[in-house]
């Protein structure tokens, strides 16, 4: 990397970014997957029937199936102008603009949809169709533009000239091929660089001056051993899952909140923040990537061991899950949208191709027919999936359950038969009981006496009290406010067989349809997502209804303890408390109660009761916990908490998709079995077996009709023969280590994808990978322990202008750090930086609407010192500190972020709070260092460029400081007018393209 010597340019260098500029592909696998997702669908849907080649009548004398044709426009001219979206026809008439032909001429589309077009030609509208509709045949397909279809092959590394000059036998392949271009190589790089460069790539962050020193130190010793023992030890270190799990997430689209949605809400998602975790701990773990993948796609359905683990697996689920969804409200296909959006995710992520254009036709130019994605979609149609309530808003999504995560893990159905059998009691539980002085007690072995039973089927010493939709009603001697209730049940209704499962225990005027008072019950399909868990209800009057969180199975015994002190009411299921809140009494001087039924016979239990007691006070929560405890029941398992996910839908639900013609939902062609893409079988047939692997993969995938297929799918995309899924990882991990993909499209690898620089290459790492089981950390070891990763980012210009991008790898490239990155070290440098995991997120426990407020988002961006993977990721509100540089939005998958130089990021080194206060403290660190100014300055250049300054950059950085000095007014203080001054100089460094950059 270029020197800055004049500390004027370190300041200058802010504000001019000097880059090469890259030619801009043809269209990338981002704007082609945005194309088919968000703009031809709404195209075929809303303009063709009036403005396509098939129409009866053009209107206007307007085509839009082509761009060259939207480009061209009709009566009133040109209906799209790329990059400029407020002087384009199609936008003006989106948007109801005044003076526009208002277009679909019947209603307006939704806001998000026509954001999504305004985006789209804001970005250059780029197009994947051509005027030429005709689907290529299979004899167009030809192996050379379909070589990841291909088998692997397991080429030996090819002999070079200097055999001494390959570390690892990968810089064969990379050494043959520069000598057959006549390309000799540069240097390597000096330990100080390479060091930088070990640290940013491996943990994300620099090294402090003191590893700096010793890394050094050992390379004068033994070069090779100092970097094999430096590499393992970053691999080794928590921080490494960190950068790399930052990178997965990228491709997993992560967010925390759904985003623009059409009605301009932004649903929060509180447990998104568990999956961001998972794949830390996986990347740390190194977990097999084969694993990784499965986990990912049907971890529900894996065996464990563990709960822990068992947990891990419900929520790696989460990657099907935490994807953007339209409104609802606004979106008659919302369920397939989804399912859409997981057959891309998958796709996309594990083997390089965008199936999405296939939704609404064969695929123009990859041999993916609309019948293999609906083969895909069964899978997914037959998954459900669990992101929760959607901000409390029906109108955004339909509200789902979530995963709970347990301390003891069983099955549902190990936990309901353990729970489902009557419970033994000891002895000595009547007697705990009534050392409470409860008020009435009934062990309900047999009629109680003050009780009355209405249409009870029976008592006895197994069962108890059998309710058939009867109850049991009694009287009050007071009305006092304050008083609990406890008892024993079993419901045998399904959840959500009705609109309430059951009423348990009521409080209130019997038979009063306005139904006054407190109303226990477990709720049902008037709210789904309460569906299964326990409320309190306090009549229509007062309409306050709360509910707690875990699902009550059917055909289980569970204890509950209800606490009413004044207005505060706590309720407690099987010893730990479910509900607390504040609900004021309307039952009134009624002095009526029942078990069984609400006050007025609604929704009745079916099940039974044991030992229901009352109590003329409010329990202590110590009283209300032992009244569970002392019963000496089997412990159920504990819920730690939530995460969001997928799991199979109930058997019936469990059907193979009908192709759904243009892609819209009411259109319907035949059924698809469920499966996969069907274009390999034309070359495995004719695959050479040397790879070390069967040449084949499974043609056609063996699901059971019980069962969605997502296992059978996850297996098949992680066998060891499947062409595409092992290069695909290894070209994303080549890509963020060497600054660009062998194939430099790193989520496109069908026709339009670029072709691998290096084949040969590709099929030696992607063997070593899958042979070493899957482990991304010993494929990260081998490539930065090659020759090709050491080289120096600095040569003779005669090799750059030779090979000016960099194509043969003759030289490593200078890449700029994330956004992610910069603030990271930002906050090294001050010595602000927490290392620790962030616990949690600002939003998790938050069920609302980012955007209700306006501004809401603000105040979930908090302070944080923590490394900037665990500040809260909210889409289209993202942290300020990370937005200027390129930050993903988490709605698409995204294998290689995009580098721009724009002058808001000028801007935030010259304005950001953050850099202002990391300035300041690292100035603060200078000051209270001691020595001289030159000392000052040679700590600075360490700690913020990891090198010493060049005499004249010290001659110059100690004239800034003077100078900077006594530009303030004499006012201030002495000390406080160095500290600005220092301040200053600390910012200029931050801002410079050395810091930013890694060689």
């Amino acid at each position: 990397m270029f020197r800055i010597l004049p500390l004027l340019c370190l300041c200058l260098s802010a504000v001019i970014d000097l880059q090469f500029a890259l030619a801009q592909p043809e269209i990338s696998a981002q704007e082609r997957m945005f194309f088919e997702n968000k703009i031809r669908p709404v195209l075929v849907e809303h303009c063709y029937g009036c403005h396509s080649v098939d129409a009866d009548e053009i209107g206007g004398k307007l085509l839009l199936d082509s761009q060259a044709a939207m480009m061209k426009g009709g009566e009133s001219g040109p209906a799209l102008m790329a990059n400029d979206p407020e002087n384009s026809l199609i936008i003006q008439a989106l948007r109801y603009d005044e003076g526009a032909s208002a277009m679909p001429p019947d209603e307006p589309l939704p806001e998000t949809v026509v954001g999504d077009f305004v985006r789209w030609v804001s970005r250059g509208a780029a197009d994947p169709r051509t005027e030429t509709t005709t689907h290529p045949s299979d004899d167009d397909l030809d192996r050379e533009s379909l070589w990841s279809f291909q088998p692997r092959r397991s080429p030996l590394p090819p002999q070079i000239a200097d055999a001494s000059w390959a570390l690892d036998p990968l810089d064969h392949f990379v050494g043959a091929r520069q000598e057959s271009e006549g390309l000799q190589p540069t240097t390597d790089a000096p330990p100080e660089t390479l060091v930088r460069r070990l640290y940013v790539d491996l943990i994300g962050l620099p090294p402090t001056n003191d590893q700096t020193a010793a890394f050094i130190a050992d390379c004068e010793h033994d070069r090779s051993g100092a970097i094999r023992r430096l590499v393992n030890h970053l691999l080794s270190s928590p921080q490494f899952g960190i950068r790399w799990g930052r990178h997965w997430l990228d491709v997993a689209r992560y967010g925390e909140s759904n985003g623009n949605d059409g009605l301009g809400r932004n649903a929060s998602m509180p447990n998104a923040w568990r999956y961001r975790d998972y794949v830390i701990d996986a990347m740390n773990r190194d977990t097999p990537y084969d694993r990784f993948l499965t986990e990912q796609i049907a971890g529900d359905l894996l065996p464990a061991e563990t709960a822990d683990q068992r947990n891990r697996n419900l929520i790696a689920t989460g990657f099907l899950a935490i994807g953007s969804k339209p409104a609802v409200a606004m979106n008659k296909n919302f369920a397939m949208d989804i399912v859409d959006d997981q057959i891309n995710a998958v796709c996309t992520t594990a083997i390089g191709l965008s199936v999405a254009c296939a939704r609404c036709h064969d695929h123009k130019h990859d041999p993916i027919p609309t019948r293999d994605y609906y083969a895909l979609a069964g899978i997914f149609s037959s998954t459900e999936t669990l992101y929760g309530l959607a901000g409390k808003e029906s109108l955004t999504a339909p509200p789902t359950p979530l995963h709970p995560l347990r301390d003891q893990w069983v099955t549902e159905s190990e936990d309901r038969d353990a729970r489902s059998t009557s419970p033994i009691f000891p002895a000595s539980y009547p007697q705990a009981i009534e050392s409470l002085d409860p008020l009435l007690y009934s062990s309900l072995e047999s009629v109680p006496e003050k009780l009355k039973a209405v249409d009870v089927g029976g008592f006895s010493p197994k069962n108890f009290a059998a309710l058939k939709g009867s109850r049991l009603i009694g009287k009050l001697p007071t009305a006092d406010v304050s008083y609990s209730v406890a008892f024993w049940f079993k419901n045998e209704s399904p959840n959500g067989s009705r609109p309430i499962t059951a009423y348990l225990f009521s409080r209130g005027m019997l038979n009063d349809k306005n139904v006054p008072g407190d109303h226990l019950g477990i709720g049902g399909t008037h709210n789904k997502s309460r569906t299964g868990k326990l409320f309190v209800f306090n009549g229509n009057a007062g309409k306050k209804s709360v509910a707690g969180s875990t699902v009550i199975q059917p055909q289980t015994w569970n204890h509950i303890a209800m606490v009413r002190q004044d207005k505060k009411v706590q309720v407690f299921l099987n010893g730990g408390l479910e509900i607390e809140t504040t609900m004021p009494a309307t039952f009134g001087d009624s002095l009526d109660f029942c078990f069984g039924a609400r006050s007025e016979k609604a929704f009745p239990l079916h099940g039974n009761l044991a030992h229901v007691a009352l109590f003329p006070r409010a329990l202590s929560t110590v009283e209300a916990k032992e009244l569970y405890r002392t019963a000496d029941q089997p412990e159920p398992p504990r819920t730690l908490g939530w995460a969001m996910g997928v799991r199979e839908r109930n058997p019936e639900k469990i059907v193979d998709s009908k192709v759904h013609i243009d892609g819209l939902t009411g259109k319907y062609g035949p059924q698809v079995p469920r499966g996969t893409l069907t274009a390999y079988r034309q070359f495995v047939d004719a695959a050479e077996s040397t790879n070390g692997f069967s040449p084949t993969i499974a043609e056609e995938l063996q699901i059971a009709p019980e069962r969605s297929g997502r296992l059978e799918l996850a297996r098949w995309l992680t066998d060891p023969s499947h062409p595409q899924t092992a290069r695909v990882m290894v070209n994303r991990i080549w890509l963020h280590l060497m600054g660009r993909g062998i194939v430099s499209t790193p989520d496109d690898f069908g026709v339009y994808g670029g072709r691998p620089s290096h084949p040969e290459l590709l099929d030696h790492l992607a063997n070593r990978f899958v042979q070493s089981g899957w482990s991304i950390k010993q494929l990260i070891r081998a490539i930065v322990l090659s020759r090709t990763y050491q080289l120096d980012s600095q040569c003779d210009p005669s090799l750059a202008a030779a090979d000016p991008e960099n194509l043969l790898y003759g030289r490593h490239l200078s890449r700029r750090l994330d956004a992610e990155s910069i603030r990271d070290s930002m906050l090294l440098a001050s010595g602000e930086l927490d290392f620790a995991p962030g616990q949690g997120s600002a939003i998790q426990e938050l069920v609302a609407l980012i955007n209700r407020p306006l501004g809401a988002a603000a105040n979930l961006h908090r302070p944080s010192n923590h490394r900037s993977v665990y500040l809260c990721m909210l889409r289209h509100a993202p942290p300020a500190e990370l937005s200027a540089f390129d930050l993903p939005d988490g709605i698409e998958v995204l294998g290689q972020r995009n580098v721009t130089t724009l002058p808001t990021q000028s801007l935030f080194f010259m304005n950001s709070p953050l850099v202002v206060a990391q300035s300041e403290r690292l100035a603060e660190r200078l000051m209270a260092s001691g020595g001289d100014d030159d000392s000052k300055i040679r700590l600075l250049f360490q700690t913020t460029l990891q090198r010493p300054p060049s005499p004249l950059e010290l001659k110059q950085a100690v004239a800034l400081v003077l100078q900077t000095e006594t530009s303030f007014p004499s006012e201030i203080d002495l000390p406080q007018r160095q500290q600005k001054a220092w301040a200053s100089l600390c910012q200029a460094l931050f801002t410079s393209n050395e810091f930013r950059y890694v060689d």
